[in-house]
C-alpha cells in the first residue's frame, strides 16, 4: 500500500496513529507506505503529538522498559544477554535502549589490567621526563628482533609490583626503570613467564 502525501500535506491522523501506535509500524515501514523519507515521518509523529519510540524498535512498545529498571539491572552486573532474556527482547534492542537512555556500563576490567595500563602510561611519562638519566647513551628503543635494539624495562616487573602491593607510582618510578637489550628483556620475560614488560 502506498499513499503518497504532498510536501505540505499531512496524512490522515486517525490512519497514521493506527499504523504507528496500534499496529506498531516502524518509521521505515511508514515511509514506504507514504512514499516519503523517515525525516517526514518523524515530523508527523511530532506534529500529531505522539511519543517517538526508541530507534529500531517498533516492537519495543511491548517491552515496557524504563531507564530505572535498566539501571537497576546493569548495577546488579547483569550482562546484555541476561537483560535480553529477563525482558524478552533481543540483545540489539537492549543495546539500543541503553544508548537511548544514555546509560553506560562500567567496563569489567580486571584490577591487574587497570593497574598495568596506568603503570605503562606513567612509565612513558617518566621516561620522557627523565630520558637523560634512564637512557643517557640514547639507545634506540625497538621491538624484539631488531639488531642493536633496546627496550625500556621495569627492574621489578609490573606483575611483581602488583602482587607485592606497590603503588603505580612506585612501579613506574625512575628507580625502577632501565634500558636493556631486547634479547635480555625477552629472556627475562620467559624466565618469569610474564608478558607484561616492555
Amino acid at each position: 500500500m502506498t499513499n503518497v502525501i504532498g510536501y505540505n500535506q499531512l496524512p490522515d491522523r486517525e490512519e497514521f496513529v493506527d499504523l504507528y501506535i496500534n499496529q506498531g509500524k516502524l518509521q521505515r515501514e511508514l515511509a514506504e507506505i507514504y512514499g516519503c523519507g523517515k525525516l517526514r515521518i518523524r515530523q508527523w509523529i511530532k506534529k500529531f503529538g505522539l511519543e517517538t519510540r526508541i530507534q529500531g524498535g517498533g516492537n519495543n512498545r511491548k517491552y515496557d522498559v524504563t531507564k530505572e529498571h535498566l539501571l537497576y539491572l546493569i548495577n546488579n552486573k547483569h550482562t546484555n544477554d541476561e537483560i535480553a532474556d529477563l525482558l524478552g527482547m533481543s540483545r540489539s534492542n537492549v543495546a539500543r535502549c541503553l544508548s537511548s537512555f544514555g546509560l553506560k556500563r562500567e567496563l569489567n576490567i580486571p584490577e591487574y589490567q587497570k593497574y598495568a595500563r596506568k603503570v605503562r602510561y606513567l612509565t612513558e611519562t617518566n621516561y620522557a621526563k627523565y630520558k637523560e638519566i634512564i637512557n643517557p647513551d640514547d639507545y634506540p628503543r625497538t621491538l624484539c628482533g631488531v639488531d642493536g635494539g633496546y627496550q625500556l624495562d621495569h627492574i621489578l616487573g609490573v606483575r611483581e609490583c602488583f602482587d607485592k602491593g606497590l603503588s603505580i607510582e612506585e612501579c613506574s618510578s625512575l628507580t625502577n626503570l632501565q634500558m636493556i637489550p631486547w634479547k635480555a628483556n625477552l629472556q627475562k620475560r620467559k624466565m618469569k613467564g610474564k608478558t607484561d614488560e616492555y
